[in-house]
Parts: structure tokens; sequence; C-alpha cells
């Protein structure tokens, strides 16, 4: 991937443009792009979890395409018509998710946004593997195979391991625990860190304790007392959505107040005010350089980072995890929409999206040819930290998990 802000400058594309001119004062034209859309809407499809386990989560996604949508309709639309986003609530089940995955197969769409959580993805990921339509999973646990119609614009599940380790590591932690959960996203998570601890740098990293949780339960507590025997210097517990408010509140009541890393999923504002009274010292998640806008530096990708916080500032909304996972996949599915058409077959979309490379976007420069089915590697990863203080998240590391000095 070619992520140097200043070799990518001459490949800024028609979408990158568009992402700079939502919001407003930051557009690089002194006229709009094209006149306003009209006419009858062309409806992109989300499939998100707006409520159940993960509704913190899939409410932020949904926020984020209101406030895309006006400012894309703004600049054109697609070819001239409005876009309007319609949400399908799956409620976390990945039973719900395979009904409504199989009603747009169905309707003949040609491409989707999501699921939004690990379980969502692999249940659907069956039935769209082969012949479509094309769905944009949004979070980095989805592990398409070459050529497949799912797509998974983030770094690898391993990836982000592999970041959170290095940080770890880089700070003197050798001393780690996992406490993740039975489902398919806990199980993900196992494979991610055992493939991480497994890397020749993490040699000297011990996997203290491996324990597990169902997402009903309502304590921890055996698991918990099993991990603080093992004497670790830091938890992992890679679970969105109110599951890790057992965890935490776990923690809290065992005396455990260590380093905790998280799923980028639970950073969410309504999370960490819901959670207040038994957060750790240190709480811990993954991110994207979405969260830092202008880190790497003057460019295109700073100006679509920019683009993207003052559009949300304009709409009274901060970046959170939810808006920051589905900005980008949003503004792509336009982009490829225009380039293909809106009534193209799911094989036409899938082939451009498989060759699209050099689109710049809040995450950084995607390359889906360098990176197949993701767009982007590990150095778009970086580690978040919840200043309480301040009521914000800040940078812990920088790009790939490099402790900040």
């Amino acid at each position: 991937m070619n992520d140097n802000p200043m070799k990518s400058r001459g490949r800024l594309t028609r979408a990158a443009l568009v992402a700079v001119a939502l919001a407003g004062s930051l557009c690089v034209h002194p006229r709009p792009i094209s006149a306003a859309a009209s006419g009858p809407p062309i409806e992109i499809y989300a499939i998100l979890t707006t409520s159940g386990n993960g509704a913190f989560f899939g409410q932020a996604e949904a926020n984020a395409l209101k406030v895309a949508e006006p400012r894309i309709n703004a600049a054109g639309g697609i070819g001239g018509r409005p876009v309007h986003f319609v949400v399908l609530d799956d409620q976390g089940n990945p039973a719900t998710t395979v009904q409504l995955v199989s009603d747009l197969i169905v309707k003949k769409v040609s491409l989707f946004l999501g699921p939004g959580t690990p379980a969502a993805c692999f249940a659907a990921t069956p039935l769209i593997d082969k012949a479509g339509p094309v769905a944009m999973c949004l979070n980095p646990s989805g592990h398409p195979s070459p050529g497949s119609y799912l797509f998974v614009p983030y770094a690898d599940s391993t990836e982000v391991a592999s970041a959170i380790l290095r940080y770890f590591r880089e700070r003197g932690i050798t001393r780690i625990a996992l406490l993740n959960a039975t489902d398919a996203s806990g199980r993900d998570a196992d494979r991610a860190f055992a493939y991480a601890f497994r890397l020749r740098e993490n040699r000297n990293l011990v996997d203290v304790a491996d324990e597990h949780y169902n997402t009903s339960d309502i304590t921890v507590a055996a698991q918990l007392s099993r991990i603080k025997a093992a004497a670790p210097q830091a938890v992992v517990s890679f679970q969105s959505g109110s599951p890790l408010g057992t965890v935490l509140h776990g923690l809290h009541d065992a005396g455990m107040d260590v380093p905790v890393a998280t799923s980028g999923g639970n950073m969410t504002y309504g999370q960490m005010q819901a959670y207040a009274g038994f957060l750790p010292t240190d709480m811990l998640f993954s991110g994207t350089i979405a969260w830092v806008p202008g880190d790497i530096g003057p460019g295109p990708i700073r100006d679509a980072q920019l683009a993207y916080v003052a559009a949300l500032k304009s709409a009274g909304m901060r970046p959170e995890a939810g808006a920051v996972t589905v900005w980008d996949p949003a503004l792509i599915a336009v982009d490829v929409l225009r380039a293909v058409g809106p009534h193209a077959e799911a094989g036409n979309v899938r082939a451009y999206l498989a060759n699209l490379h050099g689109w710049v976007g809040a995450q950084g420069v995607y390359d889906f040819k360098s990176y197949p089915q993701h767009g982007v590697g590990a150095n778009a990863e970086i580690v978040m930290r919840w200043d309480a203080a301040n009521g914000t998240f800040v940078p812990a590391s920088r790009r790939g998990g490099a402790l900040r000095k």
C-alpha cells in the first residue's frame, strides 16, 4: 500500500475529493463538484446492530450514515440521483442477519454495507461468498478468501492483535491474560492472538491464562479468580458491547487494576459513560489512524480525516467507533456504484472493487490490489486509550502499535 501522503497526492480520486467536500469549509474546489442530486433515490442497504448487545456501536454507524447521506447528495449523488442508506437492524442475532441477507439476495441488490459484528459476518459469508452480492463487513474479523464477494475494508484481526502485543511489548508488559467469549467473535480473537503470540518478535511474551465466558453470563468471577492467580500485567478481552461491561465489572470487583485491551468496537462515548464507575485506569482499544487526524502529516489523507471530523461536528457528533468504521466503506460503496452504475450486476461490482487502488480515505490509502479483500493493512492500526479526565479517546501508539514517545 502506498500510504505516503505525498506520493499519493497525485492519485487523489474523485471519491477522496468528495470526502473532502463533505466538510464544506475544507472543500478543495471553489464551486460544487456537480449539481445536487434529484429524482428517485438509489438505495444502499446497511445491515447494522442498532439494538441488542452491539447497539452502542450500531447506532453510531447509523448516525454517521445520516450525516454522510445529504453531503453525498449535495455533491451529485450517484449519476445525479440521490443516495439513501437503508438501515436494517439484525439485533445482534446472526440468525436474523442470515434472513436479512437472504432478503437482499432475493431483491438482487449488487452491494450492501455490513454486517456490523464478527458473528454476523461469519454467518453471512456462506450466503454471498461465491456469487454475491458484495458485502462490506464492518469489522476486522472477517477472513474472506481471494476472489470472494466479501470485503473487509480494515486490517485483518491478526494484524490488530499483533499491534496490541507490539504495544504491550514496547511498554515492557510481558505477562498477558486472555478472557474472550465463546461466540464467533471470541473464537476469532483467540485465533488472532494465538497467531500474534507465535510471532518471533513476541517470543518473550507469555499468555499466562486463557479463559472464556458466555455472552449471557452475568458474572466472570470464577474465570477472573484463575486469571488473578496467574499474576498478569495486562488483560485482553475482545468482546464488543454489553458483555465487556460484565468483564470490566468483574475486574473491578476482583481488585485487578491492570491495563485492559479490547476491540475498537467498544470505543463509544455511551459505553464509557455507562462503565465509568468500574473502568480500569488504563483502558485500551484497537483503533485506526482515522482517530488521530493529521498525525501522519499534511496531505490528502489528512484532508479526508479532517473532512470526516468536520462533517460529524456539523451534526453535533464526535468521532466514535461506529462512525469511524462505516465512513470510508460508505464512501467507497458510493464511488464504486458511480463507476459501474447503480444497477450493475454483483460480479461487476466485485471486479471493480477488487481492482480499486489509490482511494484516499480517513483510514489511509486503500489498495485492494496490494491488500486483497481489505484495502489496508497493519499500518492503518493504532492503539487508543480512554482519557477519563478529559472524557475522550487519545492515541497510545503510533501506526502498527509502536509506542508513542
